[in-house]
């Protein structure tokens, strides 16, 4: 895996694990594309190590929004609630 990938994973695990500490009962954060990617279809790098990473955290991925930056590169909107 990559530099920048885990790096991206890594701020997310503190991220989730911060709002727990909170006492937030959603996490809504922003997963953006890699700067270069290919036009093929396929899994977006990182977008499911992501997810799983804030899921390992204590969150469970309910609802999911995918819109476009201003390039029209995919970003993706999860919202997580809290497991109980």
């Amino acid at each position: 895996m990559g530099f920048i990938k885990n790096a991206k994973i890594d701020a997310l695990k503190q991220e989730a694990h911060r709002a727990l500490e909170e006492g937030r009962w959603v996490f809504t954060p922003r997963l953006n594309t890699p700067a270069f990617h290919h036009d093929f279809t396929g899994s977006v790098s990182g977008w499911a190590e992501m997810i799983e990473a804030i899921e390992a955290s204590g969150w469970m991925l309910v609802h999911w929004s995918v819109s476009t930056d201003q390039r029209g590169r995919p970003e993706a909107y999860p919202f997580f609630r809290r497991r109980t």
